[in-house]
């Protein structure tokens, strides 16, 4: 890869980042208009301008359905590291002290299914499978959290 390529590649997962922290502030600023501040969403359609009312009503909707989603999570942390808007040390502290849920394979009468669901630690080994997190920070998030990850294993 040349430079130009890099700074390139750099830029865009920046500003892809960055794009999706403003995209979750903003829809959780609509949620919040809506349930704390009473407006309606034909109002809310109109402050924010580049949604329609109907997308109001499937983003209401969604939160309505996830109301985890109203949470930071550790794919959010990660993505204000690689935007910009904190640093490395920052993230890491954050990540390092995260109250982790980890997945699991749900089990109907005592025998496993094919199924998994997830917790949020499956994010963070998504970034790092990404290559969002160094293999330093990841070693440094899995040697914290080693005792949870065993016994986790150890029940699926």
């Amino acid at each position: 890869m040349t430079t130009i390529d890099g700074h390139a590649e750099q830029e865009l997962v920046r500003i892809a980042a960055r794009y999706r922290v403003e995209d979750l502030a903003l829809n959780r600023a609509i949620y919040r208009a809506s349930h704390e501040a009473g407006l309606s969403q034909r109002q809310i359609s109109a402050r924010v301008g580049a949604h329609s009312q109907a997308t109001i009503q499937r983003i209401l909707a969604w939160f309505a359905e996830n109301p985890a989603l109203l949470q930071e999570t550790p794919a959010e942390v990660i993505d204000k590291r690689d935007a910009g808007l904190i640093d490395a040390a920052a993230m890491m502290e954050t990540l390092l002290n995260w109250p982790y849920t980890f997945g699991d394979v749900p089990h109907v009468d005592g025998v496993a299914t094919d199924s998994h669901t997830t917790g949020n630690w499956d994010e963070v080994e998504q970034a790092y499978y990404q290559d969002r997190l160094t293999d330093d920070e990841f070693t440094r998030l899995v040697e914290r959290n080693t005792a949870r990850l065993e016994r986790t294993a150890r029940t699926q």
